[in-house]
């Protein structure tokens, strides 16, 4: 299995325990349809910077070096899923979540772009060269 191929079975598999969680404690599908449109901008940019310029690193899943941006989603999907799954679990509003992660959108997913054009590796091996 591939690193994006994983990445998305992994949100799938969110995608229902959350709708689960949501249907137990009467979220609705418009606050979990608006909330899981969250993920979309790291997931999509994760899957895109992949195709891009695929890393030379294993998987999370193996044995072996991650690189940066997947060890990165992986962070932003854990939290993504814990911040939703308490939020529901304790009946707050998760449009307001859902505005929180929204604001944190452009500066994760510019950073992944930035690893696929110029590698924080690269960027410190020039550092250290001057």
């Amino acid at each position: 299995m591939g690193k994006r191929e994983g990445l998305v079975y992994l949100v799938v598999s969110l995608w229902v325990i959350l709708g689960a969680i949501g249907a137990f404690k009467d979220t609705t599908l418009s606050e979990l349809s608006v909330y899981f449109g969250t993920l979309t901008a790291y997931v999509g940019m994760y899957v895109w910077s992949e195709t891009k310029k695929p890393s030379i690193k294993t998987s999370v899943f193996k044995k072996g070096p991650t690189s940066r941006r997947e060890a990165m989603i992986y962070i932003v999907t854990l939290l993504w899923a814990l911040a939703g799954g308490l939020t529901m679990w304790y009946g707050q509003n998760l449009n307001e979540l859902t505005i929180y992660f929204v604001s944190l959108s452009g500066f994760v997913t510019s950073w992944i772009l930035g690893e696929v054009y110029n590698p924080e590796d690269v960027i410190k091996k020039n550092i250290s060269k001057q």
